[in-house]
């Protein structure tokens, strides 16, 4: 066997504060030996998971006293541990560690492998010659207290206390864009200013023999009747030599013969790279659910002398196409349209999360017809484990660059902060370019790319030698692309989702509590009657709370029972109106939604259909019915009406497959408050492919009563295809103040456009500062 792997990951670990006094620039391997104490530790990980474990800070979870634990910021951590390494002389080992958060040392047998900055890039050292049959790793942590701060020129900074001032967010740490750090962490509108530490991804130690396999890089090209690999590695030899590689294809999740190739090539000491074509006949391509199968394929890559394997690496892939035009995706030259959420972190303290508790959640997105998840901006490059679930369901990926939320201010332009970007976008890249399942790079969440004109250059120039196979946009929204927040932050009422004419709405939605008894856990037995502080300090925005839960008030029972579930109907009411809106527009030429969002990183009031804990609020029923591949959808007007009143409502039937569905019936019955039919409608049509069309129109005169429901369902065979139903009692016309509207509009042109404090800095500068 060339490659053998020594997994380096879990509970073998200690963790200890660093002594009293020492300086983030002080890490030695002597001060190990002055640790105080030494507590079990988990790797993957987080510093104050270990410390919860161990008893030295509270649930910061669930704990309605718990705080945040800040003190730990103030102190620099070592984890550490030993194992046991059987080589001989002609072996070659790699130590690998896929994720530290954030500043670290490396320190192996009392060698310090070096100081490394970035949470997303790995550390890949060879310690071929340090390695002993017992051997001792430490990892030393900067505490967050030292995080750097002057990578921002001195407007820059100013902006950025402006901005963190009258920005809306609830962080505390103003310069959180001079590090490429988890944005969130520092603060957000559903998560504590909680900063983590640790090693929050793998840990391995790989030996091979006289050649170290670092990366191996698929592009497909695509004509019928086979398709075309291209297969880029990159080697690293001890010593010149000739060696042949090879490379094999063979089904992942499917039975076929394997092909393969190989091609000899001469190696130089160091740094090598080799590209083979691989010639693929009738390929199976890789899908999403909803319009084919996501197959895969593993591809092998072996190096050897003619004698022996030298280093061997595996890739599971899939082959499939992908172009982006005016925001409508096209996956293998048939067009896609986008359903789904935002996927932010799923916890605080990222270490945390496993392959369970991904395929938990994306179990649920797959359970509510989603299609495509957004891994926003201010969340991460999520473990290996996240995107392999998503190629093998066939889920998309909208992947985004972590970097979010620059109203006011703008990311530094320094050299320094420059170098940092093209280091973690590269290798957040390479990382991922393997994914089928990942469809588009984008810049990152809620920045003017025009402001920021330095950080798109360099992630284009990222992309354009790392990955050319999928489209980037520089930052969402952008032209086209909405964040539609009227509905929410400003105070509009549901109706004003309708005057939307994006072609892609990326984000919308409403916040809503959990149920009861989940609130309770985390809510101080104190406030049981209502929104109080705790709520706020869990993103609760208790006045927008109130407002969008007004129409939905049980009045004659003024409990915090009834705000929750007048609450949770406002969210599952704003969402109907949006999806529909947006789904229809379909016809149009719209190209896709996203709601916000479908979970949440701790116990929280949040926009999240999925509470931290993995119960999903009533807003997720009616999302999973809304995003169905077929929708059979009302328009009418979203107003109060009175028995005796004309209603009108135009029947729109939209589907999403790529196959024509013949011989279906529409059938729409609208119901008195006694349950009876008090007007119906059905008839036998087609459906076309990937249509958006109005098939009939329901014309009638409310009967006396009022309580008027309608239901609506599309059959064919006698199955439901689709199903969906309306209260026309419910009426929200509340309209917002007109400060309200203005504040948001001021934050939408500073979003979008170069900033009038920019311009009165006198800064035209595009690129990075070379100083």
């Amino acid at each position: 066997m060339a490659r053998r792997m020594l997994e380096l990951s879990g509970c073998d670990w200690l963790l200890g504060q660093a002594p009293a006094g020492a300086e983030p620039g002080d890490a030695t391997w002597s001060e190990l030996d002055r640790v105080a104490q030494w507590l079990p530790a988990q790797v993957p990980g987080n510093v104050r998971a270990d410390l919860m474990a161990a008893g030295r800070l509270p649930d910061l979870y669930w704990n309605p006293a718990a705080g945040t634990g800040l003190w730990v910021d103030d102190h620099c951590w070592w984890l550490a541990r030993e194992f046991d390494l059987d080589v001989t002389g002609d072996d070659r080992v790699h130590l690998i560690l896929n994720g530290v958060d954030y500043i670290s040392d490396l320190f192996l047998n009392g060698h310090h492998l070096g100081r490394h900055e970035g949470m997303f890039s790995p550390q890949i050292h060879d310690i071929s010659r340090l390695v002993q049959d017992r051997n001792r790793l430490a990892v030393r942590i900067v505490g967050n207290r030292w995080l750097p701060t002057s990578r921002s020129s001195a407007w820059e900074k100013v902006l950025n206390l402006m901005e963190a001032r009258t920005g809306g967010l609830p962080g505390t740490y103003p310069h959180r864009r001079d590090t490429l750090k988890c944005q969130m962490s520092f603060g957000w509108d559903f998560a504590p200013p909680l900063r983590p530490m640790g090693i929050w991804d793998s840990v391995c130690a790989v030996i091979s023999r006289d050649v170290f396999i670092e990366d191996v890089a698929v592009q497909a090209h695509l004509a019928e009747p086979e398709a075309t690999l291209a297969v880029t590695l990159q080697l690293h030899a001890a010593t010149g030599r000739q060696v042949v590689i090879r490379v094999t294809l063979e089904g992942e999740t499917f039975t076929a013969p394997p092909v393969s190739t190989e091609i000899p090539i001469q190696l130089q000491p160091g740094a090598n790279q080799a590209v083979l074509q691989l010639a693929v006949p009738a390929p199976r391509l890789w899908w999403p659910w909803d319009h084919g199968h996501p197959h895969l394929y593993r591809l092998a890559a072996t190096v050897h002398d003619g004698a022996a394997p030298l280093d061997e690496q595996a890739r599971v892939i899939g082959l499939r196409t992908v172009e982006l035009e005016d925001w409508n995706l096209y996956i293998n030259g048939r067009r896609v349209y986008a359903r789904g959420a935002n996927w932010v972190p799923a916890d605080i303290l990222p270490g945390r999360v496993g392959p369970v508790d991904y395929q938990a959640l994306l179990d649920l997105a797959r359970g509510a017809n989603m299609n495509m998840l957004r891994v926003w901006g201010g969340g991460l490059r999520e473990k290996r484990a996240f995107y392999e679930l998503c190629d093998r369901m066939g889920i998309l990926v909208w992947q985004e660059f972590p970097v979010a939320c620059a109203f006011l201010t703008r990311y530094p332009r320094s050299a320094e902060f420059g170098r940092l970007l093209a280091a973690e976008a590269r290798a957040i890249v390479r990382a991922l370019r393997n994914h089928p399942s990942l469809v588009l790079w984008c810049g990152g969440n809620e920045f003017s790319a025009e402001r920021n004109k330095a950080l798109v250059t360099t992630l284009q120039q990222v992309l354009a030698t790392e990955d050319t196979e999928r489209p980037f946009v520089p930052a969402s929204p952008g032209t086209g692309d909405s964040h539609n927040w009227r509905v929410w932050h400003e105070y509009e009422p549901p109706a004003a989702y309708r005057q939307d004419t994006a072609t892609f709405a990326s984000e919308f939605g409403l916040q809503a509590p959990p149920a009861a008894e989940t609130l309770r856990n985390f809510i101080p037995a104190e406030e049981p009657g209502g929104p109080g502080p705790s709520w706020a300090y869990r993103g609760a925005n208790i006045a927008k709370l109130r407002r969008y839960a007004e129409p939905f008030l049980d009045k004659t029972r003024p409990d915090l029972e009834a705000l929750i579930q007048a609450s949770q109907r406002a969210q599952a009411h704003g969402l109907q109106v949006a999806i529909e809106h947006y789904r229809r527009r379909k016809a149009l030429g719209a190209g896709g939604l996203l709601v916000w969002q479908l979970n949440e990183p701790w116990p929280a009031i949040s926009w999240a259909l999925v509470t931290y804990d993995r119960q999903p609020k009533p807003a997720y029923d009616v999302v999973r019915r809304l995003l169905a591949p077929q929708l059979i959808s009302l328009q009418y007007p979203l107003r109060p009406y009175e028995a005796g009143d004309r209603f009108s409502a135009a029947v729109w039937v939209v589907s999403d497959s790529h196959f024509p569905l013949q011989r279906c019936r529409v059938q729409v019955t609208l119901w008195d408050r006694a349950g009876q039919p008090a007007c119906q409608l059905g008839r036998e049509i087609d459906v076309d492919a990937d249509s958006a069309a109005i098939v009939d129109h329901l014309r009638c005169t409310l009967p006396p009563g009022g309580g008027w429901r309608v239901t609506c369902q599309l059959l064919r065979d006698e199955h439901t295809l689709a199903a969906n139903e309306y209260d026309l009692t419910v009426h929200d016309g509340i309209r917002p103040a007109p400060l309200q509207r203005l504040r948001n509009r001021f934050v939408e042109h500073a979003l979008r456009h170069a900033s009038v404090l920019d311009l009165l800095s006198g800064t035209g500068q595009q690129g990075f500062d070379p100083a």
